[in-house]
């Protein structure tokens, strides 16, 4: 018979005439390296947009190279939603477990997922939204010249733009303060990198007032401000104003944790050594048994797994 079923009901005599015990195996179950990579936030599902509805994801999901625990992460503090795994276990039996996202803190799952083949994810907490700023043109174009118009947006620019953008555009003698709007409008989306970032319109009653909208929703930026040099032109501006705050999407991400799916069904833990890379772990491993399912049958190595192999030795 092969491979070899050590259930087979045998048993061993011993010292004491008309007892026998059952036979016990030594097990060596060995993971490759390449199969035991770090715990991972994202490794099963990148981070995804929640919304006002739940959301059940059957595509785009990886699986973890042995059975392992969930792990899930969300971007922003305040995300309370259980996530819903669905899948199979070592043996391939169906399988499910919700796990309770904490904003940015990641959680770990208890099961040992072979697969995952559905993850449903919970409504948002907080509703996204996308930043704005605005200024109005109080006076119109007296003298025909240029104005500069600077766009601060530390978070939102970035270290790329050096989290300012410049622009310059030329204001004709008479043209009103909402014909110098709709010029600063057009130059600001022009501009390749405020263009990727913000999308600028004309707002107001007059028409005079430049608001600029994030493109996205993302976290606010504080510095987030227009400012404009109208040289000699004899435009006028008020104040760079704060609009609709910035809020990002809620974000959660899924990959797997640092606990490995065991082979058997145990009453009790009877691992006697693991090894990382060849290396007897000095201190044991935390073991979880369970003699009815399988998928609770568990070793967390006291080191945190990282690519190399993984060797268990276990009484069965």
């Amino acid at each position: 018979m092969y491979p070899y079923n050590y259930k087979m009901g045998q048993t061993i005599q011993t010292n004491v005439e008309g007892v026998s015990v059952d036979r016990g195996f030594i097990a060596h179950y060995h993971i490759p390296g390449e199969d035991a990579p770090p715990a991972s936030s994202d490794g099963v599902l990148p981070a995804t947009n929640l919304g006002a509805e739940t959301q059940e994801i059957t595509a785009g999901i990886t699986n973890p190279a042995v059975p392992r625990n969930i792990r899930i992460d969300g971007n922003v503090d305040g995300i309370t939603g259980k996530v819903k795994i669905t899948g199979t276990n070592f043996a391939g039996k169906v399988i499910t477990e919700e796990i309770q996202a904490n904003g940015t803190t990641a959680k770990d799952g208890n099961l040992a997922f072979r697969t995952v083949t559905k993850i449903e994810l919970p409504i948002q907490d907080h509703t996204p939204a996308q930043q704005t700023e605005t200024i109005q043109v109080t006076k119109g174009c007296s003298t025909a010249g240029d104005i500069t118009v600077t766009i601060t947006a530390t978070t939102l620019l970035g270290e790329e733009s050096g989290a300012q953008v410049t622009v310059t555009l030329s204001a004709t003698e008479h043209d009103t303060a909402a014909k110098v709007a709709t010029a600063i409008v057009e130059a600001l989306n022009e501009d390749d990198v405020i263009s990727a970032v913000f999308t600028a319109s004309v707002t107001g009653v007059g028409e005079d007032t430049v608001t600029l909208t994030a493109n996205e929703p993302a976290a606010n930026d504080s510095s987030l401000a227009i400012a404009v040099t109208a040289g000699s032109t004899g435009v006028t501006f008020g104040s760079s104003t704060n609009g609709t705050s910035g809020v990002p999407y809620d974000k959660i991400s899924v990959g797997w944790g640092d606990k490995l799916g065991l082979p058997y069904f145990l009453t009790h833990n009877t691992v006697l050594a693991a090894y990382l890379n060849n290396t007897l772990e000095a201190t044991a491993a935390t073991v979880t048994v369970d003699a009815n399912d399988l998928e609770n049958n568990t070793i967390d190595l006291h080191s945190d797994l990282n690519g190399t192999a993984v060797d268990i030795y276990l009484i069965v």
